[in-house]
């Protein structure tokens, strides 16, 4: 009888197996680069997601295919249509920066392929879009935490400085220049540099000549570390305040000494992770790669599990979750979704409402300062 039970036993695990499919999901990240270490961490946050849930709740075991993009445009829209094309994926989770996420859209738009981007925080990345979708807060809501931050600190002049090539730089500067302005403060002006720039002297000497009390950075890591080492440099003495593009450990390690109270806004903070599900992300994390946990790569994880949340609702609805209308309308239907940086609800434009944090660079580390909730 007991050899009956095992056999049978052994059947029904075949069979299983056998009714099994693979279910693909393709990611997009800047692995090497001028923003590779965005990528990487994000590619390390999502190996932990993976790690934790690679099987849905019909057994289906999950595929990720991760293309490089090198952080360029062209490669990124490139990416995106092999992984539709060739390698047939259901969904796409990507990209850092939101002027490739913006190449990579129109792409998943056309294919009707559920597309959710976990950092791209330009808001043109999911307007009038359908099937994009993203896991992140967008630049207007932390350029207005920014400015309404700095303003409430007493600091009411500012100077901004823009990088004119990345779309996500020009949007956060007008969030903070309209919020800033409209609390009362005053923009003395604003700078314009480029992504790679190495020589900021005629720039920070334009600032140091104005006297701001608050400069708002608002592009990426690398350029903000040598920008602030060679600002303070020349004797300009005011604080920074980045968006969530320059708070990385790069700037500390590029920066010094230079980076001292640096202020960013960002979206996770280990300090201010209090849910079951953010524990065991930090603890995982740690175990893995014995270093803190950082906000792009628990971004990744966010997406990704938004993903595996919205094919699992498919498969309960009675769909297959391969059905990229079904795994789309419920990915932009995301309610009260418990992530590792809080709770997630996507509004009808596709965006995710959260909370943000307000780190500070602080003897040569990350410091949680702040969260600050979206208004209801």
């Amino acid at each position: 009888m007991k050899k009956l039970l095992s056999v049978a036993a052994a059947t029904a695990l075949v069979a299983s197996m056998a009714m099994a499919k693979e279910v693909k999901i393709g990611v997009v990240l800047p692995l090497t680069g001028p923003i590779a270490a965005f990528g990487q961490t994000s590619n390390d946050g999502l190996k932990i997601a993976y790690a934790q849930h690679h099987k849905l709740s019909n057994g289906d075991p999950v595929k990720l295919i991760v293309l490089d993009d090198r952080g360029d445009k062209v490669e990124a829209a490139t990416a995106t249509k092999r992984l539709i094309d060739e390698n047939h994926v259901t969904a796409i989770l990507g990209e850092v920066a939101s002027s490739n996420s913006m190449a990579m859209a129109p792409i998943a738009e056309k294919s009707k392929t559920p597309m959710i981007t976990h950092a791209s925080t330009n808001p043109r990345v999911t307007m009038g879009k359908k099937f994009v979708t993203r896991a992140c807060f967008i630049d207007p809501f932390q350029g207005a935490v920014a400015a309404n931050y700095v303003y409430s600190k007493g600091l009411k002049t500012a100077v901004i400085v823009t990088d004119a090539t990345q779309d996500y730089s020009v949007g956060l500067s007008k969030a903070f220049r309209k919020a800033y302005t409209k609390d009362g403060g005053k923009i003395l002006g604003t700078v314009l540099i480029n992504s790679g720039d190495k020589d900021f002297n005629a720039q920070v000497s334009t600032i140091k000549s104005l006297h701001p009390q608050i400069i708002d950075f608002t592009g990426y890591y690398p350029e903000a570390a040598l920008f602030v080492r060679q600002a303070r440099a020349v004797g300009v003495k005011a604080p920074f305040i980045g968006g969530d593009g320059s708070g990385f450990p790069q700037l500390i390690k590029i920066g010094g000494k230079a980076v001292e109270g640096y202020m960013y806004t960002d979206h996770f903070n280990e300090a201010a992770a209090k849910s079951a599900v953010a524990k065991a992300y930090v603890k995982a994390y740690h175990a893995k790669y014995h270093r803190t946990a950082d906000s792009m790569g628990a971004l990744a994880a966010d997406a990704y599990n938004m993903i595996l949340s919205a094919m699992n609702k498919c498969i309960a609805e009675g769909k297959a979750p391969t059905n990229k209308i079904c795994v789309n309308t419920n990915l932009r239907h995301t309610k009260n979704f418990q992530g590792v940086t809080g709770v997630i609800n996507i509004n009808k434009q596709g965006n995710a409402v959260k909370s943000a944090v307000i780190n500070v660079v602080r003897n040569g580390k990350f410091a949680y300062l702040a969260t600050v909730n979206p208004k209801k």
